[in-house]
């Protein structure tokens, strides 16, 4: 499937930990085309990661649909992206981003395409699940 096909995905947060992320699910997974970090920076205005965005989601050649995967809900990133696209149809938006919330959304994003509703319920099962209490599980 080509990646015109696929939703835009776009991980949000503070400093370098979108990329971070990013960087371990494609250790995992391979390179995940179409999937993208955004970090706020100290020096930065929330006003540059919504730039941001905006320009990975201007690249194809019409905006498409498009799943935020934001760090802290409440956080100044996440409320400017928000505020600067959660009204259009085709955008969704989840907080809590951890690493089995990006592994999940990146094997399922063929098979969803541009679902971005689907990719969403996928990540919020995913990121929820991933949050263990070790000791309990393991007995200790």
């Amino acid at each position: 499937m080509p990646d015109s096909e696929l939703a835009l995905v776009v991980l949000v947060g503070h400093g370098g930990f979108p990329q971070g992320v990013l960087d371990g699910a494609e250790l995992i997974l391979g390179p995940q085309e179409g999937m993208h970090a955004v970090g706020l920076t100290p020096d930065q205005d929330p006003s540059a990661v919504v730039d941001q965005v905006r320009e990975l989601r201007g690249a194809g050649p019409e905006p498409g649909p498009m799943l935020l995967l934001v760090d802290l809900f409440g956080g100044s990133p996440g409320n400017a992206v928000a505020s600067a696209f959660l009204r259009e149809d085709d955008v969704e938006m989840v907080t809590g981003l951890n690493l089995p919330m990006v592994l999940e959304v990146g094997n399922r994003r063929r098979k969803a395409g541009r679902d971005v509703a689907a990719l969403k319920g996928h990540a919020m099962a995913a990121g929820s699940a991933g949050v263990v209490d070790v000791g309990e599980k393991l007995g200790l």
